[in-house]
C-alpha cells in the first residue's frame, strides 16, 4: 500500500513500528504496532489493516500479561493437533465464530482458556482427565446446587475457594465415571496440598458462580442418586475433606499433577 500524505500537508508519511503503553481491561501492558508517521510533525495515522493488527497486539499483550493463550498460540496448537477451526469448535461445544474471534484477537475468558488448554495442550488421553465429557461450568454449578439442596446448607459461599465443595465434586465425578463410564461435569482435578481440587480453580470459581445452571444438561436419576448417597455419607464438610485426604489416589499423586479418572476404581472411602 502506498504511504498516505500527512493531513497537515507535509508530504508522504513513513511507516514505523512504535512501542506503546496502554491500560487494557484494567491491566497495564506494553505492545508494538505499525503506523504511518509524519517525519516533520510526528502525526500518526493508521489504516484498516494496521488498526486490526494493533487490536490483536493489544489483546495478545494482555493475554501474555494475564496468563492466557495468545491468538497465535491457539492457532498454532490447533494446527499442531491437526484440527480445523470447526473441529475444535465441535470438540469444545462452541460456535466456530468463537474460535475465529479468539484466533484473530478477541480475548477469551479464563474459563474458555482452561477449556482450550485441555483440548490443545493435553495428549490424546485427555479424556482420562475430564471423565469423557467436555468441561461444563453450568453443570458444575448444578451439581453444587444439588448437593446444597440435599445437605440443606450453602456450599457456594462468597469468597469461597472451593476447599470443601471441590471434594464433593471430585467424588461425584469420580463415582459417576466408575459407575456410568462418564463424569458429571468434565472438570479436571489436581492433587494439591489441601486435597483434590478443581484444576486452575482460581480462574474458574468466579465463572462457575456466575454461570446459569439452567443452561446445561439436567442430571440423570443415577447422577442424582450418586450425589444423594455422597451427601448421606458425608453430611458435614469436614467429613468429605478428611475422607478425600485418606484416598491413596490423592496421596500417591505428585503435587500439582492431574488425577486421572481411571483411578476412580481405587477410591476406598466411598
Amino acid at each position: 500500500m502506498k504511504a498516505p500524505n500527512c493531513p497537515k500537508g507535509h508530504g508522504l508519511m513513513e511507516k514505523k513500528r512504535l512501542e506503546k503503553e496502554k491500560t487494557f481491561k484494567g491491566v497495564d501492558i506494553r505492545y508494538s504496532e505499525e503506523a504511518y508517521v509524519c517525519p516533520e510533525c510526528g502525526l500518526e495515522a493508521g489504516t484498516v489493516r494496521t488498526a486490526g493488527a494493533a487490536q490483536r497486539a493489544i489483546a495478545d499483550a494482555f493475554r501474555v500479561q494475564t496468563g492466557l493463550l495468545t491468538s497465535q498460540e491457539i492457532k498454532s496448537l490447533r494446527e499442531a493437533k491437526g484440527l480445523t477451526q470447526q473441529q475444535l469448535a465441535d470438540a469444545m461445544n462452541v460456535g466456530i465464530a468463537s474460535i475465529k474471534r479468539w484466533e484473530t484477537g478477541m480475548v477469551q475468558s479464563k474459563a474458555m482458556d482452561h477449556a482450550l488448554r485441555i483440548k490443545l495442550q493435553q495428549d490424546n488421553c485427555s479424556d482420562d482427565y475430564t471423565g469423557n465429557r467436555q468441561i461444563d461450568l453450568p453443570r458444575i454449578k448444578l451439581v453444587a446446587r444439588t448437593f446444597e439442596a440435599i445437605l440443606g446448607k450453602r456450599l457456594l459461599k462468597v469468597d469461597d475457594k472451593f476447599l470443601f465443595m471441590a471434594k464433593y465434586l471430585w467424588y461425584a465425578d469420580m463415582l459417576a465415571y466408575r459407575k456410568l463410564g462418564r463424569g458429571m461435569t468434565g472438570a479436571s482435578y489436581a492433587a494439591i496440598t489441601y486435597g483434590p481440587q478443581l484444576n486452575n480453580y482460581k480462574d474458574l470459581v468466579k465463572s462457575i458462580k456466575e454461570s446459569d445452571e439452567r443452561q446445561t444438561e439436567p442430571l440423570s436419576e443415577e447422577e442424582i442418586r450418586i450425589i444423594r448417597n455422597l451427601a448421606e455419607k458425608f453430611p458435614n464438610e469436614r467429613d468429605v475433606y478428611e475422607a478425600a485426604h485418606r484416598e491413596a489416589i490423592w496421596q500417591n499423586a505428585r503435587t500439582g499433577s492431574l488425577i486421572s479418572y481411571t483411578k476412580a476404581a481405587g477410591l476406598t472411602e466411598v
